[in-house]
């Protein structure tokens, strides 16, 4: 049983550095080892198919060994050490060695975009133990913005600094071995790990209870259709930023309206999560905010008019803000809901239905987003946009349903006795 600490609060600040860094580093793992070597289109087809197959088959068995572990931040550690020591072998090889260039460059941004896509697995497996289950919200709240920070941080660095060659790979080496290093020094309590019973019946039994469990796969439903309909939705934000243009905006405002967009979005989904989750609760706070700020969609349809800005702004940025709050809310819920146990399957469980959703999203929307993107460039008024931002707000609505009809969430009694015990 994971005993009370009054170390708990303390752990907080280095998990979230570390994460941070973490962050960071695989962020930009791929641009550092793309400035080494030209790449072909042949290796971003592969990479997009290694990350897709890396988190349909391995977040699942990742989220075994995660729940094997008898320290949950041992993964932690050990994969910011494997990603800062195949970048460093990338970096190196095609520094050295020329013939062998392109083929270590791609080899490493395979194995980076792999290791970002299934991270996860293990600090949102971990997070439990360093805050309790009652303090998720919060902390997968400062979770989501302490790497957005760092990220303008070390944006505004890499803006002043003259880099060269293996110097933003050698920076991505060090932030991962401080990240791991982090990592190694936060440690809570946790519960004993299960008896193992075979990696692929393990697996399987996270794919069961993940699906089984009535909130847990109400859950699993929404992220599969926000996924699915995630391109149209871009779709629909390009065009409104066609529209946008062609009323003559200046440069100055269009990039303020995205500065906005982007990082009022960073400051207002969390701040509503964190203020509205005691009232409402993580699981209905998740529903409310996606039914109230989805329909702001539809003020994209006036981006083509006279202030356009303002219209195009709040049609972006209210759900922008409303998707990462909903992102909080869900994730903290279900971490307050899993058993200790089956922390790690649940969450590479959900990591690879969202990675299916996102390929067959994009082969059936792929043609839906064409002809949007062809009426918005004839668009002379907001008619042409209406059809699309209706079906983007009614997708995005349809998303809230699943969460809707289980309107019960029921707290295990392993949990129950996990969090008082």
């Amino acid at each position: 049983m994971i005993a009370p600490s009054p170390l708990r609060p303390r752990r907080l600040p280095l998990f979230g550095l570390a994460v941070a860094l973490a962050s960071v580093a695989f962020a930009f793992s791929e641009p550092s080892l793309f400035e080494l070597t030209a790449m072909t289109p042949g290796v971003y087809l592969l990479r997009g198919l290694a990350v897709t197959v890396a988190s349909v088959l391995v977040a699942p068995l990742l989220g075994v060994l995660v729940d094997r572990a008898r320290r949950r931040r041992t993964p932690l550690v050990v994969l910011p050490l494997v990603g800062a020591a195949g970048i460093a072998i990338a970096g190196g090889t095609a520094a050295g060695w020329d013939a062998a260039g392109t083929p270590a460059v791609a080899t490493g941004m395979i194995m980076a975009a792999g290791l970002a896509a299934l991270w996860p697995v293990g600090h949102e497996a971990y997070l439990p133990s360093i805050v309790g289950r009652e303090r998720l919200v919060p902390a997968n709240a400062l979770l989501y913005v302490l790497p957005q920070l760092v990220m303008v941080l070390v944006g505004i660095v890499l803006s002043w600094a003259e880099y060269r060659d293996l110097a933003l790979v050698i920076a991505v080496c060090v932030l991962l071995v401080l990240a791991a290093v982090a990592f190694r020094g936060v440690e809570a309590v946790e519960e004993p790990p299960p008896a193992r019973a075979g990696l692929w019946r393990e697996a399987v039994e996270g794919v069961r209870f993940t699906l089984k469990e009535p909130v847990l796969r109400a859950i699993a439903l929404c992220l599969v259709v926000t996924t699915l309909s995630a391109e149209f939705a871009d779709e629909v934000v390009d065009a409104a930023r066609g529209a946008l243009l062609e009323n003559r905006m200046s440069t100055g405002s269009f990039s303020l309206s995205l500065t906005v967009t982007s990082y009022g979005a960073i400051i207002l989904g969390p701040l509503v999560a964190v203020l509205l989750h005691r009232r409402l609760g993580a699981y209905r706070l998740a529903s409310a905010v996606l039914l109230a700020s989805q329909p702001f969609t539809l003020l994209l349809a006036l981006s083509g008019v006279a202030g356009g800005f303002a219209w195009y702004t709040l049609g972006s940025l209210v759900p922008l803000a409303g998707s990462v709050a909903v992102t909080i809310a869900l994730t903290s819920h279900r971490q307050a809901i899993t058993p200790d146990r089956l922390l790690g399957r649940v969450g590479g469980t959900l990591i690879a239905l969202v990675a299916l959703s996102e390929v067959v999203g994009t082969l059936l929307l792929g043609r839906p987003g064409d002809w949007l993107a062809e009426l918005a460039e004839d668009a002379t008024s907001p008619l042409p946009l209406l059809p699309g931002l209706v079906l983007a707000t009614a997708l995005a609505i349809a998303a809230a349903v699943p969460l809707l009809r289980a309107r019960h969430p029921v707290v295990s009694e392993e949990v129950a006795e996990s969090a008082h015990p």
